[in-house]
């Protein structure tokens, strides 16, 4: 994929703190970046603000990522994000990381989100609200 191929676009600043012992940003750091990433998509794309008392929403239930280039710090980070396919309950959401400026990323990811219950504690189908603003926002979504 390229830079061009998703539609939600965020920057991350690196901090001092994210290196590691050998000066470069340790790998943990990266799913932070990913999730705050995830967490915007949500609260910008679906109107949908993660608090502590939410009856329902999304739930990361597995993400993988491959570390393609080292990243020092200063730097400023794009993370880019888009929901690819949804399910009954689950959607895959793609994202990337860029040095600003650059189009080769220094990471990629993937990862599967369920639509969860926390009264219930179970998964749950997706709302078709949910469903209607991935499709308004994305090029394309599998499984809509």
């Amino acid at each position: 994929m390229s830079k061009q191929d998703f539609t939600h676009e965020m920057t991350v600043p690196v901090r001092w703190g994210d290196a590691d012992i050998f000066g470069h940003i340790n790998n943990v750091q990266y799913i932070r970046y990913l999730e705050s990433g995830r967490v915007a998509y949500c609260e910008e794309v679906l109107d949908l603000p993660l608090t502590a008392d939410m009856k329902v929403g999304w739930l990361l239930a597995d993400i993988q990522c491959a570390f393609l280039q080292q990243v020092h710090y200063p730097e400023n980070l794009k993370v880019v994000t888009r929901i690819s396919k949804i399910g009954n309950k689950s959607a895959t959401v793609l994202a990337e990381i860029y040095r600003e400026g650059e189009d080769k990323p220094v990471i990629t990811s993937n990862g599967v989100m369920v639509w969860f219950d926390f009264e219930s504690q179970q998964t749950a189908p997706i709302p078709d609200a949910i469903k209607t603003k991935v499709l308004a926002y994305e090029k394309t979504v599998e499984g809509l």
